[in-house]
């Protein structure tokens, strides 16, 4: 017997799309005639946006799976109005601090062509505190900004004032110019990529000044305008904060993703940091191993365990 079965054209778009992904045509009449629930819809078809202008790459990325594709970041804009996507993948636009799930297309071709679960990279903002000085927070935040992979963009922001330089300045042999009080003469968004140190291809610095009467008109304000202009290129914003409480570092605080405590392990530290609000990483600098003893209460990893908070 001779069945005769007209699909309608949203149906043939459909099976279109799925016979890339080795669905059957019954698969497809299914996902039309069943509830179309979220969970179903990322098992059977998974919906990713390919933000690219290159035809190529369009090409390369839909022999490997099926997507749907924006010649432009304003059009890409448009489509996740629209839709929910699982992975937005990126070819050359600038989408730090838009898309939360992005990935660059050289990344995605790699992983799906070794079968890997494509990891989605979430920018980070990293604050580095201490309760006290000389714990080893400012070589800490030099380990960390050195553990990530060079395709990731960093920006390191020092704001452990002091007169005659910083800790920072010193340990990475930074020039004494550019400094945030020069970004703060005119509090740009020109001004502050003019005034950032390039410390490797994919590290940058916003050093800072030598004196304390370069930053003493310095706000809560103007650090929120940092973070929204370093948001806007970089994917990893790791903070030097000096161990002291005031309104700047509360501003960073607010805003950070990771709150990082460095600490030598001392009864008086932990007792300082138990009488903190925030939720912190403790990240223990000792070879004393007593300090289990009084951080029992706390989470913390040792430094040689610092990779970690990349997994976190």
């Amino acid at each position: 017997m001779l069945i005769t079965l007209y699909l309608s054209t949203g149906l043939l778009t459909a099976y279109s799309h799925a016979a890339k992904r080795s669905i059957t045509l019954e698969h497809v009449i299914l996902l039309f005639c069943m509830p179309f629930t979220k969970e179903k819809r990322k098992e059977m078809m998974p919906l990713n946006l390919l933000i690219s202008n290159n035809p190529k790459t369009i090409e390369a990325v839909k022999n490997k799976e099926s997507c749907d594709v924006a010649l432009s970041l304003e059009s890409a804009l448009i489509r996740v109005k629209q839709k929910k996507y699982d992975v937005i993948i990126n070819d050359g636009f600038n989408v730090s601090g838009i898309f939360d799930n992005a990935v660059n297309v050289k990344d995605y071709l790699k992983n799906t062509t070794n079968d890997k679960k494509i990891k989605v990279f979430r920018q980070e903002i990293i604050s580095v505190w201490s309760v006290k000085g000389g714990v080893g927070r400012t070589t800490t935040v030099k380990r960390l900004m050195e553990m990530f992979d060079k395709n990731i963009k960093i920006l390191v922001i020092d704001f452990n004032f002091q007169d005659g330089g910083s800790d920072l300045s010193f340990l990475l042999d930074l020039p004494v110019i550019p400094h945030i009080g020069m970004y703060l003469k005119e509090r740009t968004k020109e001004s502050f990529f003019k005034n950032l140190i390039e410390y490797s291809p994919n590290i940058s610095i916003l050093q800072a000044p030598p004196g304390l009467s370069f930053i003493k008109d310095m706000t809560p304000e103007d650090v929120e305008n940092i973070i929204r202009f370093a948001r806007t290129a970089f994917d990893v914003i790791i903070f030097d904060l000096p161990n002291k409480v005031d309104e700047i570092v509360n501003t960073v605080l607010e805003n950070s993703t990771k709150k990082i405590i460095v600490s030598s392990g001392l009864v008086s530290e932990a007792r300082r940091i138990k009488e903190l609000d925030e939720d912190f990483l403790v990240v223990i600098n000792s070879p004393n191993r007593q300090w289990k003893l009084y951080y029992k209460d706390f989470n913390c990893i040792t430094i040689k365990e610092l990779e970690k908070i990349l997994e976190r």
